[in-house]
């Protein structure tokens, strides 16, 4: 049996798992907790893993998929356990977060995704182990981050909860915004699997656009929210990085 022929075979079977996987977990969020930011969320990475067909199945199209179903089902989970009914608004400002941080950072998945998976250009040992580290530890980053800000805090709209405090502890000692700066970390990894430098500055530019949207938005709504104690925990830590000097 030609081993080309089991290669593409093997690959096609892997991204149809990846699909079916991640669709699963797509239903079972859904009926657990049906809103529409997880409706949203889940489509961001639903698109890329659907398995049009006609396409060469090559070794990047197996890392995009794989990206999208593990850091989709990642997350699926933490919109699923997070997002409250009180928080969808569907205000003004609702709307301008939609546009203004959410619309720059699925434009640069969806859109580093397809790049990635239509490209034919071949993977190197090098290159897959330095794209996948990225991968991982952007992932690990953002799970961190989340866990350590809590359910009650992270949330899509900015709004504030009952018994919600200013989080000043480990990550969050360092960085304001760790999860922004692991989702980054994450879709630097998309990036790097275009092998296309254009593409891949142009997806991480629409994403930090995205984001200091919402950190800007965000930190005037903390500066209201806590004051002076929002004050000086901004001026001893970093916004994307540590500060060299606290």
């Amino acid at each position: 049996m030609d081993q080309a022929w089991l290669t593409e075979h093997w690959a096609f079977y892997w991204i149809v798992a990846n699909f079916l996987i991640y669709l699963a977990v797509f239903t079972v969020g859904l009926s657990i907790n049906c809103n529409f930011n997880i409706i949203m969320v889940g489509m961001i990475f639903l698109l890329p893993l659907i398995p049009l067909g006609g396409e060469t199945i090559g070794p990047r199209f197996v890392v995009q998929s794989t990206h999208n179903m593990v850091f989709g089902v990642i997350e699926l989970v933490v919109f699923v356990i997070t997002v409250k009914p009180t928080d969808l608004t569907f205000d003004r400002a609702h709307i301008k977060q939609l546009f203004g941080h959410t619309l720059p950072i699925a434009t640069a998945l969806i859109g580093l995704s397809y790049v990635s998976r239509m490209s034919e250009i071949p993977l190197g040992q090098l290159e897959s182990i330095i794209i996948m580290t990225v991968f991982l530890a952007g992932s690990t980053l953002r799970v961190m981050a989340i866990y350590q800000l809590g359910s009650e805090a992270f949330k899509f709209d900015i709004v504030f909860r009952d018994r919600q405090t200013l989080r000043q502890e480990k990550l969050y000692s360092w960085i304001r915004h760790p999860s922004y700066t692991a989702m980054m970390i994450v879709i630097l990894a998309y990036a790097l699997n275009t092998h296309h430098w254009l593409v891949g500055g142009l997806g991480l530019a629409s994403a930090w656009f995205g984001f200091q949207y919402r950190i800007y938005h965000e930190e005037n709504a903390m500066l209201k929210e806590f004051g002076e104690e929002y004050v000086r925990y901004r001026n001893k830590t970093g916004m994307w990085f540590p500060k060299l000097i606290r």
